[in-house]
């Protein structure tokens, strides 16, 4: 009887977790790939030490994403609107609409940053526009968006930089 009541339970838990799951908010822009490249960087696999100064900000979102590729790492390409390339050298205020995209290359995951009201919305897609941020809670724009609230250190007005990769450069 205790088993059958765990598996209800595991079933109930599943049910609604499947059910919390947001679809993105932000726009996918079809034309993200004539964007200016403004960062190139990396998501470190799962068995790669991070230096001991790593910013929290980066150790969270390594342990997040580093599942990504089967565990591999992937590269990370930053684009940003040609509208708002200036705006994006200050970290804002941004004007309305797509501001920010950074592709994981390999799977082809595209993370979008969008401005409403100037405040930032958030999306997932793969590259072909399709809604993908139910496939992973790290996906979901609520995931983003409690992230980069948390670490406005970094994350000025919804966009963030500091790129692992450079934590493996010499100094």
């Amino acid at each position: 009887m205790k088993a059958l009541s765990r598996f209800f339970l595991a079933k109930l838990l599943f049910i609604f977790s499947a059910s919390v799951f947001a679809d993105s908010i932000a726009s996918y822009p079809p034309d993200w790939r004539e964007w200016t490249v403004v960062g190139i960087s990396m998501v470190p696999g799962k068995d790669v030490v991070l230096p001991e100064e790593t910013p929290l900000f980066i150790q969270e979102a390594v342990a997040a994403y580093n599942w990504i590729n089967d565990g591999k790492g992937t590269k990370l390409t930053t684009y940003v609107h040609p509208d708002k390339v200036d705006q994006y050298s200050t970290h804002g205020p941004y004007d309305d609409g797509v501001t920010v995209v950074g592709v994981y290359e390999t799977p082809g995951v595209v993370f979008v940053t969008e401005h409403l009201a100037g405040e930032p919305i958030y999306g997932t897609y793969d590259t072909q526009g399709n809604d993908i941020s139910s496939q992973h809670p790290t996906f979901e724009p609520e995931f983003c968006s409690r992230c980069h609230t948390a670490y406005q250190d970094i994350c000025i007005n919804g966009t963030c930089s500091v790129p692992v990769i450079d934590l493996f450069n010499d100094k």
